[in-house]
C-alpha cells in the first residue's frame, strides 16, 4: 500500500505518514493499533510460533 492510500485510510495527511516511516520514530500503541486495522494484518507481536516451542 502506497503512503497516499494509507493517509485515506486512516484519515491523516501523507506528510504524517512520511514521517511516521523516517528512522527514529516511536508509535503509540494506539497508533499501532490503528495502523493494524487499516492494513488489514498484525503490525507487532509480542509471541510467535518459534519463541512458544522453546517453553
Amino acid at each position: 500500500m502506497a503512503q497516499r492510500g494509507l493517509a485515506d485510510k486512516m484519515g491523516k495527511q501523507e506528510s504524517e505518514i512520511s514521517k511516521w516511516l523516517a528512522p527514529g520514530h516511536n508509535f503509540t500503541l494506539k497508533t499501532l493499533a490503528r495502523l493494524e486495522v487499516a492494513l488489514g494484518e498484525p503490525v507487532i507481536s509480542a509471541f510467535n510460533d518459534s519463541w512458544a516451542d522453546r517453553l
